[in-house]
């Protein structure tokens, strides 16, 4: 049979789309971080509790009238958590702890959601450098509230106030 079927149509054969398919899905290669600090060295990746097929991120979140535990997942680009304990509200900041020690997380930068919403900081060594670091939102639902590395969120601010 020729490219067109007998209607006109284009036959493209699946042996070729499944080939594209995997390229295109090679680029979205996803960073999984697997280990994770408050700035006083505790470790927050939690075993217990596996997200995507990973361990997740666990953290402490508290606001006036509100304080539980969450668990965020360690893959880039992935929205997924468990709660644990209390009830997380779309569009209200909350502030975030170590779990084990109580620390509050640094802030990298304010995000641009909420005028109080910030870039919160979890180091990726047990001492804190800005430059090993994941950073995210602490805003339930925000764009931002998935983990992205701390120094492409420091590049993509400055790009944004420069223009």
């Amino acid at each position: 049979m020729g490219i067109f079927n007998k209607d006109g149509r284009l036959n493209i054969p699946l042996s070729k789309r499944e080939k594209n398919k995997s390229s295109a899905s090679e680029d979205e290669v996803r960073y999984i971080v697997d280990q994770a600090y408050c700035p006083k060295g505790c470790t927050i990746i939690d075993t217990a509790h596996e997200i995507n097929g990973s361990p997740g991120l666990k953290i402490k979140f508290k606001r006036p009238g509100m304080e539980g535990e969450f668990v965020i997942s360690a893959l880039e680009g992935d929205f997924d958590k468990i709660i644990l304990s209390g009830t997380l509200a779309d569009g209200v900041k909350d502030e975030l702890y170590c779990p084990h020690c109580g620390v509050a997380f640094e802030k990298l930068i304010n995000c641009n959601c909420k005028t109080d919403a910030d870039m919160v900081v979890i180091g990726l060594t047990p001492t804190l450098d800005f430059n090993n670091a994941i950073s995210f939102c602490n805003v339930t639902g925000c764009d931002n509230g998935t983990f992205v590395k701390s120094g492409h969120v420091l590049r993509h601010i400055r790009l944004k106030h420069s223009s």
